[in-house]
């Protein structure tokens, strides 16, 4: 049967038949691997972190010369008035798109949304799973984040050392250059290093496992409900190699 639209489960409601039959259908999944750096804007600028609360921001990169794939993305984002349970602010969405003079152009290529308190929790790098295939070398893309403030929450995203990259607009459309530009990473999509997370239904189901060398040290799930969001998470401990408890 083919799989049915992502109906939520809401906290403290029982099941009902929609909620329970979606997963009698197939569902994609992402494995996303922490992989290699490919580009990148890592050194800090003036401190300033720009609020998302108002405006869409975009920031430029430009593929390699043999880059034709991202796997996924990290931002320098953080919560202000956010929580680690509760989705008090609204979804942060990131997309990926063609650039012409810096600013966005035409359709996004790659949109990927993660939830407040998946944001809260990363630290200092927020890696957001974003897969994107068939890019052309040596080309400039948009990386474009928006994150409504609910009322006194909001996003922040970082500036770079850099005077050029970034774009602000009101409603996502209508552009504007700045003379700074925003801390990012682009990964790429080799299936390297360590699994980071498992994104399942287009973002409304995420898994992120914590490592500790080879270990694995935890895992959290952030999953859409009809309102807000649900978060469970597990801390692994070992004794001597075995692993010993799940709390």
């Amino acid at each position: 049967m083919a799989t049915p639209q992502w109906l939520a489960a809401t906290a403290g409601r029982q099941a009902n038949a929609g909620a329970i039959t979606q997963f009698l259908g197939a569902h994609t999944a992402q494995w996303v691997y922490s992989g290699q750096v490919l580009q990148a804007q890592e050194a800090t600028g003036t401190a300033v972190f720009e609020s998302l609360a108002s405006l869409y921001y975009c920031q430029t990169f430009t593929t390699g010369a043999s880059q034709t794939t991202i796997g996924r993305v990290a931002l320098q984002v953080s919560t202000v008035g956010g929580s680690a349970m509760s989705a008090s602010i609204s979804p942060l969405t990131v997309s990926l798109y063609a650039a012409v003079s810096g600013l966005p152009s035409g359709s996004a290529l790659a949109t990927a949304s993660v939830l407040e308190p998946y944001v809260y929790s990363q630290p200092f790098w927020v890696s957001i799973p974003m897969y994107a295939s068939g890019l052309a070398s040596s080309a400039t893309y948009c990386l474009v984040v928006y994150g409504p403030a609910t009322g006194t929450g909001y996003y922040a995203w970082q500036q770079s050392n850099q005077t050029q990259g970034a774009a602000t607009a009101p409603d996502g459309a209508t552009w504007t250059l700045q003379s700074y530009g925003l801390m990012f990473q682009v990964y790429d999509a080799t299936a390297s290093g360590q699994i980071q997370s498992i994104v399942e239904d287009d973002g409304a189901r995420v898994v992120t496992l914590t490592w500790s060398g080879s270990t694995l040290t935890g895992i959290t799930e952030y999953t859409q409900a009809q309102s807000g969001s649900l978060v469970s998470s597990r801390t692994l401990t070992y004794s001597n190699g075995l692993l010993v408890g799940v709390n």
